[in-house]
């Protein structure tokens, strides 16, 4: 049995609580958003999200505890990568409830947490179980990848070399005068739009990998707004011209995101494809990969909408399969690693490379 397991996520904007039983179904499950704070930015200030994890964190805790059906067993926390000041915050709250109660700590890679959010259920089902075989697209403000996982064994097979989707999204969004966060703005106005007016070029790597580049696309889709005087429309007054654009600049993105499939479905003949991140929420992401299931004829899996997102109930159940694997973190020694030092899955080094002091065997 697996323990009940308390879940804390603050990687970037998001505040968020979980706690899972020991099937995996997920017990309490809360978000404080930070959008209206960072909204007049235009995009994440980190110091500010710092503070407002500090003020909301503990809340949601007490919150978590009262609605959970039992106390936690396990402590789960989103060690890296993310925003450095964003992640102590969690972190450090993590290793003191943890300690305090004298209960086990698990750190968890924020990919990880996304890997597994597509086999989550919010309505009140256990986890479904993983396959042996994963093909996994992880795609957010942040991250746009592929991964592969088999036995249990993760590696990374692309990636964006500079934007993120989600990034890419929200900044042409904001040229176009479209409210913060610009992605599900831009999913919605694209429905009335067609692609077909307009195409934007896929970039080619002079490499030739299956890794993604989203700053020629941003730059074009700008561009484009301008010289068709389009710069900060806004929603309502947005005419058939923008949405036409809006709708082929979704397009390339999508298409970019799904380029790499058909070579990676052929190569590692998953038994499972699924998506994951603030991206796999777009609509037409959702359908591409539907239509490309069935082609293949593989089962397509996708996150609910409310777990596509930052939250805490992927960090609980990354945690949970983590402990079973004998993985446990020193509450007292624990720290938060960014980007550059906590390795994605593909590129991670093994706990003892890390640091002993930040991982460990759980007895």
């Amino acid at each position: 049995m697996l323990p009940r397991t308390l879940g804390i996520e603050t990687s970037c904007d998001e505040t968020a609580v979980a706690v899972l039983d020991a099937e995996g179904r997920v017990e309490f499950n809360c978000l404080s958003s930070q959008v209206a704070e960072h909204a007049p930015f235009g995009g994440v200030v980190p110091e500010l999200a710092s503070r407002e994890h500090l003020k909301a964190l503990p809340m949601l805790v007490e919150r978590a505890l009262e609605g959970a059906g039992g106390s936690p067993e396990l402590v789960a926390v989103t060690a890296g990568p993310g925003l450095v000041g964003a992640l102590l915050v969690g972190v450090r709250f993590a290793g003191a409830f943890a300690w305090g109660r004298e209960l086990p700590l698990v750190a968890v890679d924020h990919l990880d947490g996304h890997q597994v959010s597509p086999f989550l259920d919010l309505e009140g089902g256990p986890a479904r179980e993983l396959p042996e075989r994963v093909l996994a697209l992880v795609a957010s403000g942040g991250h746009s990848a592929w991964y592969s996982t088999e036995s249990g064994e993760t590696r990374r097979l692309c990636r964006t070399r500079d934007d993120a989707a989600g990034e890419t999204f929200d900044k042409v969004a904001k040229v176009f005068g479209l409210a913060y966060p610009g992605g599900p703005v831009v999913d919605r106005l694209a429905r009335r739009g067609s692609a077909a007016a307009a195409f934007f070029r896929q970039p080619r790597l002079k490499d030739g990998s299956n890794d993604f580049s989203f700053s020629g696309l941003k730059s074009a889709a700008i561009r484009e707004i301008r010289a068709r005087g389009l710069e900060g429309v806004g929603e309502h007054d947005a005419g058939s011209d923008a949405l036409d654009l809006l709708a082929s600049f979704e397009s390339a993105v999508v298409r970019q995101l799904l380029g790499p499939l058909p070579d990676f479905f052929a190569k590692y003949q998953p038994q499972v494809i699924t998506a994951s991140g603030g991206v796999a929420a777009n609509t037409l992401l959702r359908e591409c990969l539907a239509e490309e299931g069935r082609r293949f004829g593989v089962e397509v899996i996708l996150p609910p909408l409310g777990l596509t997102t930052d939250n805490a109930a992927m960090i609980a159940r990354a945690g949970q399969l983590a402990w079973a694997g004998g993985r446990c973190a020193d509450a007292r020694r624990l720290d938060a690693w960014t980007r550059k030092v906590w390795h994605p899955p593909g590129m991670r080094r093994s706990p003892t490379e890390v640091g002993s002091e930040n991982a460990g065997e759980c007895s």
